[in-house]
């Protein structure tokens, strides 16, 4: 309980010694706002300023790294030994560049009887063209032999018809003794070797018919022959070209010009293919001449960030150098864990200063200046609240305390919407009056803010 007394005592006569200096300091205060010899009425001397027209740049400061603009990591489509490795770490090289070979002596091997069989097939086919050609001319000549039997057909119809009439006519001469016997034994001789030649006719013409139906079958046999021997080219060309592909997969080539950024395997390494589990690419390469900086945005100012703002990029590793770009591309949605969206802005790099890896800052320009005006941050009466906040003006030789409504403040300057007029006078470190004490102003004179050069509303990077 002593104890307890003890504590209270001390206390209240250190909360009285406290309060007495209190005082002693705000009079000392007030006497130093009155001049030598100036009585404590007079106005005191205020340093003043009037509203600068120009409202505040809004920027959005984030972290940002380099990556080159693209990537590939090179890996082997077939296994085998690497026979040559053309390119080393930092090496530059060009698009279509062959970067390394492996040896497969089975993929070469395929490759050379792919296209021994493509010969063949092809060699088959021009041979079944020229058969085609020979049964056309089979058909032709069957054809006109047909026309020719039929003719011969006709002509000795006609001399079989001739000479059976006359030997009938004869033989009833000699019936009635007008001839002699022997004359109608010739004209039936006659008549006999018509008709032979006429049966001999017919038989001929149903001999090059059957020619000409054995012709136009050979034809149909022929041509099906040739759609399997196209059809076996194409197979052929299939192969090859599978098996050329295969062997140019034997060569690595670079995807673009760029450097070589990462080798994994020396010459005589045996190289498995990402088909068969190859999981560590053969070589990496990197576009450089172009770069791009990513940063992450944070939800207060993912609305206000599009494609095509500026954006002022500092490297660490290059000092002060101030690179000016435009944002290229946002993911137009934020990362649920991070809260922050993904942005990326292209950079050329044509003399390769910039690489990869590197780190530094990006300020992109969220928002040009306003047509708002603005005071100093120092103006305002304490922390703004909900949008308004107090400043002192001189009203009929007094400092008046007026509220305004206050929009985007960069702790250096804020913007001021309403409650302040362009001829009035505001006091610039209101501390040290209180409403209604006269005052005379002392006018300081800043310059109008342009959207160039206004304070930015700068949001501090993430971490």
């Amino acid at each position: 309980m002593l104890a307890a007394t003890v504590v209270a005592g001390l206390s209240a006569a250190a909360w009285y010694i406290h309060m007495k200096e209190a005082a002693a300091a705000s009079r000392t205060a007030r006497s130093s706002n009155t001049p030598e010899g100036q009585a404590a009425d007079e106005p005191i001397p205020v340093e003043t300023v009037r509203l600068t027209k120009g409202g505040i740049i809004r920027t959005s400061t984030q972290i940002g790294s380099v990556h080159p603009y693209e990537e590939a990591d090179l890996f082997a489509k077939i296994s085998g030994y690497l026979s040559k490795l053309n390119v080393n770490y930092g090496d530059s090289v060009k698009q279509d560049q062959v970067l390394a070979e492996i040896d497969d002596p089975e993929v070469e091997a395929d490759a050379e009887k792919a296209v021994a069989d493509v010969r063949q097939a092809v060699a088959a086919s021009a041979q079944t063209e020229a058969f085609i050609e020979v049964a056309k001319a089979d058909r032709e000549a069957a054809a006109s032999a047909v026309e020719q039997a039929t003719s011969e057909v006709e002509r000795f119809v006609s001399m079989s018809s001739y000479h059976g009439k006359k030997f009938e006519r004869y033989r009833r001469l000699v019936q009635s003794k007008a001839v002699p016997q022997e004359i109608a034994d010739e004209e039936e001789e006659s008549y006999e070797s018509a008709r032979s030649n006429e049966h001999a006719a017919r038989h001929a013409v149903l001999k090059a018919k059957a020619d000409l139906i054995a012709a136009e079958a050979r034809i149909k046999k022929a041509k099906a022959d040739l759609d399997e021997a196209r059809a076996n080219i194409s197979v052929a060309e299939a192969k090859r070209a599978r098996a050329e592909a295969l062997l140019g997969y034997t060569k690595i080539h670079s995807p673009y010009d760029g450097v070589v950024t990462k080798r994994n395997f020396f010459r005589g390494a045996f190289i498995r293919s990402a088909a068969e589990g190859g999981v560590v690419p053969l070589l990496t390469v990197a576009r450089t001449d172009k770069v791009y900086v990513v940063t992450e945005v944070p939800d207060r100012d993912v609305p206000l960030t599009d494609v095509g703002d500026a954006v002022e990029i500092t490297l660490d590793a290059l000092g002060t150098e101030v690179f000016k770009a435009k944002v290229s591309r946002i993911a137009e949605r934020e990362d649920p864990t991070s809260r922050t969206m993904h942005t990326e802005i292209d950079l050329p790099n044509p003399e390769n200063r910039i690489r990869p890896g590197m780190y530094g800052i990006a300020k992109i320009i969220l928002d040009m200046s306003t047509k708002n005006s603005t005071l100093p941050a120092s103006c305002l009466v304490g922390e703004s609240r909900g949008g308004r906040a107090d400043v002192y003006l001189i009203k009929d030789g007094k400092a008046k305390k007026t509220a305004v409504a206050v929009g985007a403040d960069d702790g250096i300057r804020v913007e001021i919407l309403s409650g302040v007029n362009p001829e009035d006078e505001v006091l610039t470190n209101p501390s040290s009056v209180t409403e209604g004490i006269p005052v005379r102003g002392i006018h300081q004179e800043v310059g109008e803010s342009e959207p160039a050069e206004a304070s930015p509303t700068e949001h501090a990077p993430n971490t």
